[in-house]
């Protein structure tokens, strides 16, 4: 009878210090013990984030960037933080591996202009159609719109996940030869564009001989008249220091160049719903937030620019003189993506 009794306090013991034993193990990660002695709630591994920027950190897209990395890190509590990588660092400075990175899941955030996105598919290329988008209002009111929409869903066709559109603003035409003022000052000018087919267009129908070079090399051609000018948003131009290679700056105010912040689809789908709403949130705040930087920021730089080059603005008859001539672009790209995704963008065929 005594050694039964002796075997039951004996189990009873070895149940009570199991049940501890595993109660203990399962506080473990909640909490952990300081040098003091004190229990805190122990510390959350952040997941880093790769995110690409197709220009350099001297530019608003760089300030949108950090401003959505602020964001991400708050909302999600340091479960997120973002590493930057401008100038297309992840890519060797190529802007088109930068988009082929995100497209792979090899970078998971990106941030790049729709110029880009045009060798993939020309739709990309319609809000930068020559004079087609008089102002900032209507921009917006594109982008928020019909025609956002289109290009969000020729995004996810493509490999990404569309999270908010920013702007480099309105694209101007530099040039270390003369003043243009006239489709006849275009005559036989060397004038780099984007590896874009709608530039190649409009510039050989406007009378110059447009060639693509890497942005990269960009300032080096100018310097050494491989090219006599170029055309980008001031944003972009100053990034570069290119004022300091050209005389004349015209304000023609032929495209608007909106820029977008993608995710890899590869990246969002480890995402769970409410995280998703939080990186789409993110997103839109800091663009807002670099467009209305990128707005002040360009109004700004053309009065620097007067210290290094002639800056000549065109009255609305002189653009809409360009406008006029650039229509057999329309009737190409017409034929080429179809009308209803220009007319989302405020085309109205003559």
């Amino acid at each position: 009878m005594e050694k039964r009794k002796r075997f039951v306090a004996f189990l009873l013991i070895s149940l009570m210090l199991t049940a501890l034993l595993f109660t203990g193990c399962g506080a473990k990660p909640a909490t952990e013990t300081s040098a003091q002695g004190e229990t805190t709630a122990a510390k959350v591994v952040a997941k880093q984030l790769k995110f690409g920027i197709a220009v350099s950190e001297n530019s608003t897209w760089y300030e949108g960037a950090v401003k959505f990395g602020e964001i991400i890190e708050e909302k999600t509590e340091g479960r997120y933080v973002v590493d930057f990588y401008p100038s297309d660092q992840l890519a060797a400075g190529n802007i088109i591996k930068g988009l082929e990175s995100v497209q792979m899941g090899a970078t998971d955030i990106d941030m790049r202009s729709s110029i880009i996105y045009s060798t993939i598919d020309p739709k990309f290329s319609i809000p930068l159609m020559p004079w087609l988008i008089p102002s900032y209002e209507e921009a917006d009111a594109a982008l928020e719109g019909a025609g956002g929409e289109m290009l969000f869903d020729l995004l996810r066709q493509n490999g990404v996940e569309p999270l908010a559109f920013g702007e480099s603003g309105y694209r101007q035409i530099t040039n270390s030869k003369t003043p243009i003022q006239s489709i006849a000052d275009m005559n036989n000018l060397k004038i780099r564009v984007p590896s874009m087919k709608m530039f190649i267009s409009l510039f050989t129908t406007l009378g110059a001989d447009p060639t693509s070079i890497n942005f990269g090399e960009l300032f080096a051609a100018l310097q050494q008249r491989t090219v006599d000018g170029q055309e980008n948003p001031p944003d972009v131009i100053a990034s570069a220091k290119i004022q300091e290679a050209q005389k004349y700056m015209t304000i023609w105010n032929a495209s608007y160049d909106p820029i977008i912040m993608v995710a890899s689809q590869s990246f969002w789908a480890t995402l769970n719903e409410t995280d998703q709403k939080i990186f789409a949130d993110a997103a839109v705040e800091a663009m807002a937030y670099q467009k209305e930087l990128a707005r002040a920021k360009n109004e700004e730089l053309v009065e620097e620019f007067k210290a290094n080059m002639e800056i000549i603005e065109l009255t609305p008859e002189q653009m809409a003189e360009f406008r006029v001539a650039a229509q057999p672009v329309y009737d190409e790209y017409e034929e080429l993506v179809g009308i209803e995704i220009l007319e989302a963008f405020g085309y109205k065929k003559n």
